[in-house]
Order: structure tokens, then sequence, then C-alpha cells
């Protein structure tokens, strides 16, 4: 999404409950809409601004719709929509991080939550050097263990391409190769985009270095005549 989208902090933001982190600013996910509480919110953010605030919650085990929220949501932005039978499929893009600071309860006329944000990124942080970081990032990707991955040759496009920022190319790299949701809610609660690129390589290293034990493991298993089949 190349075109600068403008946030108005002051208003309430219609919250999306998911079980776990799944989207990252800068990167889209879509969802499909069939309850009736989400097929009101979908309707009325069509209606405005299109912005909703995607939050996970701290106790998987307990009914979303009354679990206590993660304090740290991803802002996003519906892209596209389809009204299909029971609802809507829509495709949402991560504008940006942001803390909760206050937050309204479902009501009789208002079936989802609502709350009040704060963005947790400045704009001196949106712009800091990175370039460092993609540099390690492609050095990373050209490891033989690396070369192996099935997005290997998408992701060396992004890094060279000019079009991604550093700090957007590394949030598209944590979702496309890192299904941890942990991992994922740790990026998106920290401010810092360095801090956010370090993460993400350290995550790249403990890879290589699983993958490497993966293989001698594989290697010492035929060397001593043991077979899976």
């Amino acid at each position: 999404m190349s075109e600068q989208v403008a946030v108005q902090f002051k208003q309430e933001f219609p919250v999306f409950t998911l079980p776990e982190t799944m989207l990252l600013p800068h990167t889209v996910m879509p969802i499909t809409v069939t309850e009736p509480r989400y097929c009101q919110l979908t309707n009325q953010a069509l209606d405005q601004s299109g912005q909703i605030a995607l939050a996970s919650v701290v106790d998987k085990g307990i009914n979303e719709a009354c679990a206590d929220l993660r304090k740290v949501v991803c802002l996003g932005q519906i892209v596209q929509h389809e009204k299909i039978e029971n609802g809507y499929n829509i495709l949402v893009y991560g504008l940006c991080r942001a803390e909760i600071t206050h937050e309204i309860p479902a009501k009789a006329e208002c079936l989802y939550r609502t709350v009040k944000l704060r963005p947790i990124e400045s704009k001196e942080e949106q712009a800091q050097d990175l370039e460092i970081y993609r540099v390690d990032l492609l050095h990373y990707m050209f490891r033989p263990n690396m070369e192996r991955l099935e997005n290997h040759d998408l992701i060396t496009s992004w890094i060279s391409g000019p079009e991604l920022t550093t700090s957007a190319l590394f949030e598209l790299i944590a979702c496309t190769i890192f299904d941890d949701s942990e991992f994922k809610y740790t990026l998106l609660a920290e401010p810092s985009s360095e801090a956010r690129c370090l993460l993400v390589l350290n995550e790249l290293q403990k890879l290589d270095t699983s993958i490497s034990l993966i293989n001698k493991q594989s290697k010492n298993r035929w060397e001593n005549g043991t077979s899976l089949n």
C-alpha cells in the first residue's frame, strides 16, 4: 500500500479480536467475517474510515468476546471487501502499532468493543537509517540453509528492490518466514525499528542453526545405516 493513510487517534476504533497476533504493520491479512458482531463492525467501519484495531487476547482459553486484550494492537485498514452470503471477505493492511489507552465495552446497540489508542512509534523512529541491517539480511538469505526456504527468491527480490523501507521489509520477512504468534506479538509491541530488525536477524540465526542441526542428525542416521522407511 504505497499511498499515505491518515489516522485520527482522537477517535474510537472498533476492535476485531483474534486469539493470537497475526497482523503486523506493512503486511496484509485476509479475514472471512461471519459473526454478527463483526458483520456489524465491518458494516460500520466501511461507512467510516475503514480502520479497525486487530487485538489479541491475554488468555486464549477464555471466550474472545469477554477476554482481556493485550495492550498493543495493530491498527489496520480494510483495503478490499467482498459481500458474501453470511458476511464479508475483507483484506486488511497493517498501518501501525498502537497501545490501548481506554476500552469501551460492547453494548446492546454496538455488539463489539471499541478502544482509544495512542501510537507507540515516533516519526523520528520511523525515519531511522537501518540500511546496515538490510545488508545483513541479504547476507543471511544467501546462506545455504536459507536458500532452501520456500519463499527465498521472493524475499531476496524484496531486499534488493527499492519499493520497501527497511522497517517494512523486516515486518514482511517476519510474517513470511515465522509462524510463532508470540514472536509476532513481541515485534508488534516493540516500538524501536532497530530493535525489531535485530530480533528478526536473531530468529534467522536460530533458524539457520536449527536447520544445520537437523541436517547433521539426518546425515548421521544415514551413515549409521538408520532409515525411517
